[in-house]
């Protein structure tokens, strides 16, 4: 009928990619989930890309489509979560102070870490620091000072609190620096005692702590 538009088939179209999508998805977090078991027991270095395609039910060569390697796995990991970590930042409410307001978002986004699909949180535990991450991820604990430092500046606004721009900024940095250096701190705090036997370490309970400490002898 003329004025009519044909049938393209768009939608069988559409829900053919959707499927499609979805099996990627699905794909992707067998092996996030098979690292972060495998990492929690092995380590990082005990642990092979054999060893994570095998526990997810997949070939190497699938694994590749999808990571660059152990170190891709966990940088694709860690980025996202600095992400995550930003926004909660920036939602936090506007009556708490900068150092409050980023101490209370990473407790919450280290909760969500530790119960999420992801290896990131058992693997940074376990071997005590992201320095392997720079394989992958360029100067990873720049990027959460600087994700921290940026959401501290859009948590200000405008408001007036007597501060230059420039002055603002670099509180905001060193609120980063300060806040990354508290929560590496009891990342190797929580590996240490876990090492040593001691199930009942609680990463949040330490984080809290470190904050304290930092508060008490600069507040």
């Amino acid at each position: 009928m003329i004025g009519q538009p044909e049938e393209t088939g768009q939608p069988g179209a559409d829900a053919t990619l959707g499927r499609r999508e979805a099996s990627k998805q699905a794909v992707r977090g067998a092996l996030l989930a098979a690292a972060r078991d495998l990492f929690a027991e092995r380590g990082f270095d005990g642990t092979t890309v054999r060893d994570i395609a095998k526990a997810a039910n997949v070939t190497e060569r699938t694994f590749y489509r999808y990571f660059d390697g152990k170190e891709g796995l966990v940088g694709d990991d860690f980025e996202a979560w600095v992400g995550v970590l930003h926004d909660a930042v920036v939602a936090r409410p506007a009556d708490e102070s900068p150092v409050l307001a980023v101490e209370r978002a990473m407790i919450t986004v280290g909760a969500q870490v530790a119960g999420a699909a992801g290896p990131l949180a058992v693997w940074m535990y376990r071997d005590g620091s992201p320095a392997r991450l720079r394989k992958y991820t360029p100067r990873p604990m720049l990027q959460l000072e600087g994700a921290i430092a940026d959401a501290i500046l859009i948590r200000a606004g405008t408001a007036d609190d007597g501060a230059g721009p420039s002055d603002r900024a670099f509180r905001a940095r060193v609120i980063g620096r300060v806040s990354v250096a508290a929560l590496r701190s009891a990342m190797l705090e929580y590996r240490d005692l876990r090492a040593s036997g001691d199930r009942t370490a609680d990463p949040a309970a330490l984080l809290t702590r470190a904050f304290e400490i930092i508060r008490a002898e600069y507040d």
